[in-house]
């Protein structure tokens, strides 16, 4: 009788053993391979900040005079800017065989520092020399931004509509 009685704990004991204590077994193997996966992405951030600090230390100090040269002067007007990123758009598009749609002035964006002043152009023609329009125009004695460039297929060109930004200082 004793005999039955401690087969039948040992049982229940197996049994407790099968059904909690196992299912704990293994959700403690998946914890442990989750903590894993964080600790490596701890140590991939700690070595990108450790990066980023010496980045810090390392920056250059751009001075005023050197960018000067490539923005449009305070004393210059919005329009002049304008009329002079159009006429220059205009002059290489007539070069590169593309055809001006349509443009449009746009506001500008002023800053504290500076200000965005933009205009709005519809060009329509094949995309090589779109391309070289772009290349031109990063050759430009001022810098010119795109804020914006939309291409669409028109058997057998495209429409190209980009607004392009000049940027004047205003210290």
């Amino acid at each position: 009788m004793q005999f039955k009685i401690i087969g039948l704990y040992a049982i229940i004991i197996l049994a407790l053993l099968r059904f909690l204590i196992y299912p704990l077994n293994s959700a403690l193997q998946e914890k442990r391979v989750l903590l894993g996966e964080q600790f490596e992405s701890y140590q991939i951030k700690g070595q990108i900040l450790d990066r980023q600090s010496k980045n810090r230390e390392e920056k250059v100090v751009v001075e005023k005079k050197d960018f000067l040269p490539h923005l449009y002067e305070k004393t210059i007007p919005n329009f002049h800017i304008q009329s002079d990123i159009l006429e220059q758009v205009i002059k290489i598009a007539e070069k590169k065989g593309l055809l001006v749609l349509n443009f449009e002035m746009m506001d500008p964006l002023s800053g504290k520092n500076i200000t965005e002043v933009s205009v709005s152009v519809r060009l329509k023609g094949k995309a090589g020399a779109f391309i070289e329009i772009l290349e031109d125009l990063e050759k430009s004695e001022k810098v010119l931004g795109i804020r914006s460039l939309e291409i669409t297929k028109s058997e057998p060109d495209h429409v190209f509509y980009l607004i392009l930004s000049g940027f004047k200082m205003e210290i």
